[in-house]
């Protein structure tokens, strides 16, 4: 079978649309055929240089499409099916998925940074040479192959533009409050970073019931959008303290840079929970003052996927989405063909206010 995909080779060369050879779905698997792809961070931070993965690659780990087929034994999907891409189906018997941690599954983990599906297949080659997928997805593409897993029933009623966000951003950035940094009734909070993960903190802060939101960001224009989905006061890094002089009861770091886990940890109340859900250049490192964790006893943790299971937590965001209490329309940003797929990395490294989308 033959698939158009935006094939990655390396940082100083643009993405090419090629075609790909792509096996037929086995038993377990299903065939994608996706509407939607968001350019997520962690494609950004692979398209800069700052992640290294085996290449050539297909990026895209963020979207929605429909199923053409399954494999033998899938029972749970059918032709026809709407589907979220979900980057994360868990072994179910490594340490992390025995400890009720399925989004930090250590097999998968590995595959991850193989470039490869968990079982250690890509299923892609192009001119007879194996091509990689970005977090065991690769949904820069116009068909692919998953564990039945990893995608995710949509049901009715959200077109799929708007449901692609749902795979990534949604799922970490509303979790990461709701889970991670446990936002209650009536706290205050604070979000460094207003991109598309952060968009989501700030309304999954606003649903679990926090009094202030105050969202920090250099983008002008995404603080405002920020300021329309819940955030309750906007401005610059540089104006944390003056904006939080108390500082929060939980702050969480969409961007992951040193510099802003820092500011993150410092913009949080003495006793409060600081949360790190953005991803940092490979070989990052923190630098904390230890005073922060003894005197003034805050917490310090990280967030992956939202810190849940994503099959067990995408139906409770589709009824947010449903009965509008969560925004996804507001957040799409502009929209690309597949043939310019490199333009649309380009637009989200320039700070587009939305989430960028490819359409295959």
């Amino acid at each position: 079978m033959k698939t158009r995909a935006a094939l990655f080779h390396s940082p100083d060369r643009p993405l090419e649309v090629v075609e790909l050879d792509l096996e037929e779905p086995g038993p377990g698997e299903v065939l994608v055929r996706l509407a939607a792809v968001g350019v997520c961070g962690s494609d950004l931070h692979v398209v800069r240089g700052e992640w290294t993965r085996p290449t050539p690659m297909v990026l895209g780990h963020e979207g929605a499409g429909t199923v053409e087929a399954v494999g033998d034994g899938v029972t749970s999907l059918a032709p026809g099916d709407a589907v979220v891409i979900s980057w994360a189906p868990a072994c179910g018997e490594c340490v992390a998925c025995r400890s009720g941690r399925r989004q930090a599954c250590v097999p998968l983990r590995a595959a991850i940074s193989a470039g490869t599906l968990p079982d250690g297949t890509t299923k892609l080659s192009y001119r007879g040479e194996t091509v990689y997928r970005m977090t065991s997805t690769g949904c820069l593409s116009e068909l692919t192959v998953l564990p039945a897993e990893s995608a995710l029933p949509l049901g009715d009623g959200i077109p799929l533009e708007q449901a692609a966000l749902l795979g990534c951003a949604a799922l970490t950035g509303v979790g990461a409050a709701r889970n991670a940094a446990d936002v209650r009734p009536g706290e205050t909070v604070l979000v460094v970073g207003a991109g598309g993960v952060g968009q989501f903190v700030v309304q999954g802060a606003r649903m679990a019931g926090a009094s202030e939101i105050v969202c920090v960001d250099p983008n002008a224009a995404r603080l405002e959008q920020a300021l329309a989905l819940g955030a309750t006061a906007i401005g610059s890094p540089e104006e944390v303290a003056s904006l939080l002089p108390d500082g929060a009861d939980a702050a969480v770091d969409a961007v992951g840079a040193p510099e802003t886990a820092a500011l993150s940890l410092a913009g949080t109340r003495a006793g409060g929970r600081c949360v790190v859900v953005g991803m940092p250049a490979a070989g990052a490192r923190y630098e904390f003052d230890p005073l922060e964790f003894t005197n003034r006893e805050k917490t310090l943790r990280g967030s992956v996927y939202g810190s849940a299971d994503p099959a067990d937590a995408l139906p409770g965001l589709l009824e947010d989405v449903r009965a509008g209490r969560l925004q996804l329309a507001a957040l799409v940003g502009p929209s690309y063909p597949l043939e310019e797929a490199d333009e649309a990395f380009r637009a989200s490294l320039a700070g587009a206010a939305g989430r960028v989308l490819v359409t295959p």
